[in-house]
């Protein structure tokens, strides 16, 4: 295991996430561990093209771009209590189907991912970004609470 990709949205739980592939970089060195934050995309909400969706996706751009600093600074603090580094990326869309599709496409040997801790009907309902990675990621999927 070389590649592992976690999903991280600022939240205690993702850090968790985040904690847990750096325990494994500290048992086996060679892991390169990358945090990827997936910001939403406005075109699957709003169907409709021209002008108007391209106004509000600039703008919930700067909000994705503001987001993403923030998370960025949080990865950095708990990388350094690590001495590690980790890659950072972002994607867009839909958070599950973005997290497999981008694990899929790097190659990623482990994807982690850590649970908003919903009871099991709130999830059905709503439905669950690790339930998402689960089952359409390619590769083992570690989902840490």
């Amino acid at each position: 295991m070389k590649r592992v990709l976690v999903a991280v949205d600022g939240s205690e739980n993702s850090l968790r996430a985040l904690e847990f592939a750096l325990d494994l970089q500290k048992m086996c060195r060679e892991v390169q561990i990358t945090a990827l934050y997936v910001g939403p995309s406005i075109y699957g909400l709003f169907p409709e093209s021209g002008l108007s969706s391209w106004i509000r996706q600039k703008d919930l751009d700067k909000e994705i771009e503001d987001r993403a600093q923030k998370i960025s600074e949080k990865i950095d603090q708990v990388a350094v209590r690590y001495g590690a580094s980790v890659e950072k990326a972002i994607a867009r869309g839909d958070a599950g189907a973005a997290i497999s599709k981008f694990a899929e496409e790097g190659e990623y040997d482990l994807v982690v991912v850590g649970t908003r801790g919903y009871g099991e009907v709130k999830s059905i309902l709503i439905g669950s970004v690790s339930h998402k990675v689960l089952h359409l990621c390619p590769c083992p999927v570690v989902v840490v609470k």
